[in-house]
């Protein structure tokens, strides 16, 4: 079986190579992944070097872990209005004040998860609790089950009516989250609610996928579907699949599986942007390599929650993202991953943005489990010491962007907004701890 993947892999490279068409390649690629599942996914993780190798990777996230969960659980809470809406450098609450829907959604979600994960803290249930009751009664639009965008800084006034599919996916996340880790049938209840509503108003039953088309200010002028909806709205109906079993919803899930690898994966191994409502691209080829790593491992997560664990089709396709920006967006200088850059060409946006390097840490690893190569651990190792670096030692956390000499990049130093929550950090940091605790064994 290793030698038959070995030669699947040389044919691949060969079609790539010489132009050849995508059915080829992905064939190839697929019978990959069928040996890879075969031989069980896993790295040489089982040596004594290995093992040794990855207690220290893991021993340095924890430390991450823990500064982070700090930061937030000190400075995150405002009351019983859930949390703030703008963290300064130092942690303390400035303008503006009202808050979004996908930062609360988000922080929620983190802090069910720290405490589901990491000892049941006392203070991440509070918080927990504190934004969950700010979430259903002050966005919640009882006529419909959907929620609002963005609220005044104490709920008393919805400052931003409108409803898009990105945002509300964040809302069914966090609230399936919470509901299944706490026991809390309401919550689940909303989030299902939801999803019926936005599946009703919104599906593509031709296509498949969701037509945003309406969502005001989210798709170019011209564009019906885009990239980064259609990864999140998976893993929020991953979650609310985990938390309420519902048929439909896995029906909606395993969709969305299947278009990411099928759809939004083009023949160059990249995820498009934005398309036309038959799937269609559309607008400039443009590689954003935070979200293909992202997308490669989470999509294998949510096929897992599926039932699809040994499904190669999504091996492959994982494979042919992850493996393609793990290549090209990294910075061999200096570790870490710079944003945009022209599928199979030069980088084109060199900002180093500090969700697209917390990403890279679990897009990466799961590139070494599925492919054994050692080359995607390297550039994880050099992805952290480059985060260690861009930590602001004195107060915590990341600025948005950072440069190499570890100083603020041009979007400043705030260390909470409307879009930058706890998420991305402490999900990669808790999980890379769990998997590589799993691979240590």
């Amino acid at each position: 079986m290793l030698g038959q993947a070995i030669a699947a892999g040389r044919i691949c490279a060969r079609n790539r190579a010489a132009g050849r068409n995508w059915q080829l390649r992905l064939a190839a690629l697929v019978l990959v992944g069928a040996c890879l599942l075969d031989l069980g996914c896993r790295s040489s993780s089982g040596d004594s070097n290995t093992r040794a190798r990855l207690t220290a990777i893991s021993d340095r996230l924890i430390k991450l872990a823990n500064s982070t969960s700090d930061f937030w659980l000190t400075h995150g809470p405002d009351g019983q209005n859930g949390f703030f809406a703008t963290l300064d450098r130092t942690g303390a609450s400035t303008s503006p004040t009202d808050k979004g829907l996908i930062q609360e959604s988000r922080n929620l979600w983190a802090m069910t998860t720290w405490y589901e994960r990491r000892g049941k803290s006392a203070a991440a249930k509070t918080a927990a609790d504190n934004l969950y009751n700010f979430i259903v009664t002050h966005y919640l639009d009882s006529t419909d089950g959907e929620f609002f965008y963005k609220v005044s800084a104490d709920g008393g006034q919805v400052v931003d009516k409108k409803k898009q599919f990105y945002s509300e996916g964040f809302a069914i996340f966090a609230l399936s989250t919470y509901g299944r880790a706490f026991g809390n049938s309401t919550a689940i209840a909303y989030a299902l609610a939801c999803f019926k509503s936005i599946d009703a108003r919104g599906h593509d039953p031709v296509n498949g996928g969701y037509d945003e088309t309406n969502d005001a200010g989210w798709v170019t002028d011209g564009a019906k579907k885009d990239m980064n909806a259609h990864i999140h709205l998976m893993e929020a109906f991953a979650a609310l699949y985990q938390a309420s079993g519902d048929a439909s919803v896995k029906a909606r899930l395993d969709e969305l599986i299947d278009l990411v690898a099928t759809k939004l994966l083009q023949p160059a191994g990249y995820q498009q942007l934005e398309f036309n409502l038959d799937w269609t691209p559309f607008g400039t080829p443009t590689v954003s390599y935070g979200h293909d790593l992202e997308t490669a491992w989470m999509m294998l997560d949510c096929a897992r929650i599926s039932g699809r664990d040994g499904d190669a089709t999504l091996a492959a396709a994982a494979l042919a993202m992850g493996t393609n920006s793990s290549a090209s967006g990294f910075d061999s200088a200096h570790g870490g991953y710079y944003s945009e850059g022209k599928p199979g060409g030069a980088v084109t946006v060199k900002d180093k943005i500090w969700w697209v390097q917390f990403e890279a840490l679990s897009g990466l690893w799961w590139m070494y489990q599925l492919s054994g190569d050692t080359v995607h651990l390297d550039r994880l190792e050099a992805t952290l010491t480059w985060l260690e670096m861009a930590n602001d030692a004195t107060y915590g956390e990341w600025y948005w962007t950072t440069n190499d000499d570890g100083t603020p990049g041009s979007h400043g130093t705030n260390k909470g907004e409307e879009w930058k929550a706890a998420y991305h950090v402490l999900r990669s940091l808790m999980f890379n701890v769990d998997w590589l605790a799993a691979a240590a064994k």
